[in-house]
């Protein structure tokens, strides 16, 4: 049993104050980290684009590893999706070659959904996002909003699944079209 003055301190009122504080805390705290304001450290990772090894920076969102320029696009798009009540979040982003492998060894055996072959995959690039669609509001948030923020939907069983293609690709392909 806990006795003395700090158990004294957090009974009925004082309790209440002390929890409401720091759950004001732990709010603010967890939304500044959520919205990116926090520094984010990057880690140098080795990742795959179309089979070739290549260098990445990775950074967290929300305890996701994903590519650092993905990252700042992907917590501008969620501040702005915020803003209309909708909360956008990443289910899965970077994966290593180690665990494409064996995804892909669970597709192949009908054990796991579709995955690409190790080097292949969009996620070893740290580019693409598999995030949660909650109710159809997110995908039609996204659907509408994503593309201003350099995501574009890319496989189309996969209603979560984005990838960051960028500035320069976008307008890339907006002067070819």
């Amino acid at each position: 049993m806990i006795t003395g003055p700090l158990f004294l301190k957090l009974r009925g009122q004082d309790l209440h104050r002390t929890i409401s504080f720091s759950m004001r805390i732990a709010v603010v705290l967890g939304l500044v980290w959520w919205l990116g304001v926090a520094t984010a450290h990057a880690r140098t990772a080795t990742g795959y684009s179309e089979g070739k090894k290549t260098t990445i920076k990775l950074v967290e969102v929300n305890g996701v590893e994903v590519e650092q320029g993905t990252a700042r696009a992907f917590r501008a798009m969620a501040k702005a999706a915020s803003k209309m009540g909708i909360r956008i979040a990443i289910r899965s982003g970077f994966r290593s070659h180690e665990l494409q492998r064996l995804l892909y060894r669970d597709y192949r055996h009908g054990w796991g959904h579709l995955a690409a072959r190790p080097g292949f995959s969009k996620h070893q690039s740290g580019r693409a996002l598999d995030i949660y669609i909650t109710d159809y509001r997110v995908y039609e948030w996204l659907r509408k909003h994503a593309g201003k923020y350099g995501f574009k939907r890319t496989v189309p069983r996969e209603a979560w699944h984005w990838e960051y293609i960028g500035d320069e690709t976008r307008q890339a392909r907006r002067a070819t079209s």
